[in-house]
């Protein structure tokens, strides 16, 4: 798998080297996190409880680097919050315990697109479809309860590298954009053999600035 994307960012690096088109681009959205292994078990003071998780809003704002004309290479560099809402309901009492746990990240998307319109005719306006490869780290976990005896989470339970397979289409409006995608994990998001994944929609809104 890491070969073939380091093969795959080579060719998409050469394609860009003979662009003749170039902008960046600044922006800033949200994002919604659903772990694959959503439902769950926990031991909590020697009780069984039922856990699930939800996805809750985050945001996250990046710079990127658009090169080519219709077909175009896209690398950024993003910060993202997102957040999940954990519930712990004890199977006894049916006493809830809820945390809603905040993962700072940042991460390096590498797109590649195809516009619609040909840009040498029509760069006002455009349509694009794209996909490519996101690789994340974890830098900081926020709890919002602090429930020591569910096994809280923190940096080190989290990948050293969250990769996804990252696809969406976006519109080009004069000097704004609007992108929106979803995020397919296809590395486990967790360390300690835990191989639930991270899948995501997000949105972006921005401003490019063509060179």
């Amino acid at each position: 798998m890491k070969k073939g994307i380091i093969v795959f960012c080579f060719a998409m690096f050469s394609i860009a080297a003979s662009a003749q088109h170039f902008d960046i681009r600044g922006y800033g959205g949200y994002n919604v996190l659903q772990l694959t292994s959503d439902q769950g078990s926990s031991l909590i003071d020697n009780i069984l409880h039922n856990r699930t998780v939800t996805g809750r809003p985050g945001y996250q704002f990046g710079v990127a680097v658009t090169f080519g004309d219709r077909f175009y290479v896209q690398p950024g560099f993003e910060w993202v919050t997102s957040s999940t809402k954990v519930v712990n309901k004890n199977n006894v009492t049916g006493t809830e315990l809820t945390d809603e746990t905040t993962l700072s990240m940042f991460s390096i998307p590498l797109k590649v697109g195809v516009r619609l319109l040909d840009p040498n005719d029509q760069n006002i306006f455009n349509i694009r479809v794209f996909g490519g490869f996101d690789g994340a780290h974890v830098t900081k976990v926020n709890h919002s309860e602090s429930h020591p005896d569910t096994g809280e989470l923190n940096e080190d339970d989290y990948s050293s590298l969250i990769m996804s397979a990252d696809f969406g289409m976006g519109i080009d409006i004069a000097f704004l954009f609007v992108d929106a995608g979803y995020k397919l994990g296809i590395s486990p998001f967790h360390t300690g053999g835990d191989n639930a994944k991270g899948n995501s929609f997000y949105a972006n809104l921005g401003v490019r600035i063509g060179l």
